[in-house]
């Protein structure tokens, strides 16, 4: 039996846009932008994290979209789509929480700023993450499984949207900068950097989203395939 879980076409294109851009847009944001005196090479972390953050955040929104559908129709291939989301979004959040370590620690001299609105809301967005992966181990009927799934996926795009907000909504005591769109003072070497680095951490978004998707669709493939008489 041959089953075709997505047009390869799409595969080949979004991997040759990865493997075409992706080095170089990171050697790029290694070499091209002059560094901020006061922070020095630790600056270009900045061309990581944020863009990984930008990932992080939206992740979640696509899982909830995928969850209300899945709440709704109560077709699987939804919840499938809204667990590969959040698989991604958690990647690029550990992500997020190693290298903003590394920049704070040499930015600020501390790694982990008690203070922070943005750095505490993240924080819970991740442990919200967990949560989720979590439950879904630990609830074995399919059904219950599922629906609870969506709504945490409801819960962690709510932490997503605040934690998008926390440094927009209320004054943050932290070292957390502004909203890097809130500055119009970038540099051009460093605001085409930034872009470039957003666009090739989406696409990477979009790779691995494909991919863990297609093992997610595999696996209840599997699952619920009859089992052979003897």
């Amino acid at each position: 039996m041959k089953l075709r879980i997505s047009h390869p076409v799409y595969d080949w294109i979004l991997s040759a846009l990865f493997l075409a851009a992706f080095p170089a847009i990171v050697l790029v944001s290694l070499n091209y932008p002059n560094v901020i005196l006061q922070q020095g090479t630790a600056h270009r972390i900045f061309y990581f994290h944020v863009p990984v953050a930008w990932v992080a955040l939206y992740g979640p929104l696509f899982s909830l979209c995928f969850a209300v559908i899945y709440l709704i129709k109560k077709e699987s291939k939804w919840d499938l789509l809204s667990l590969a989301a959040n698989q991604v979004s958690i990647l690029f959040a550990t992500g997020v929480i190693f290298s903003g370590r590394i920049w704070a620690y040499s930015a600020w001299g501390v790694a982990w700023d008690k203070t922070d609105a943005r750095l505490q809301s993240f924080t819970v967005l991740f442990i919200s993450l967990i949560a989720y992966f979590v439950f879904r181990i630990l609830i074995t009927d399919v059904s219950k499984k599922k629906i609870f799934s969506a709504f945490l996926s409801i819960l962690c795009a709510v932490n997503a949207v605040i934690t998008w907000g926390a440094i927009r909504w209320m004054d943050n005591p932290g070292n957390h900068p502004e909203s890097v769109l809130g500055k119009g003072g970038m540099d051009s070497d460093i605001r085409i950097s930034f872009w470039l680095g957003v666009l090739a951490y989406h696409i990477l978004f979009l790779v691995l989203f494909r991919f863990v998707y297609r093992l997610a669709k595999i696996a209840d493939l599997k699952e619920n395939l009859p089992e052979r008489e003897e």
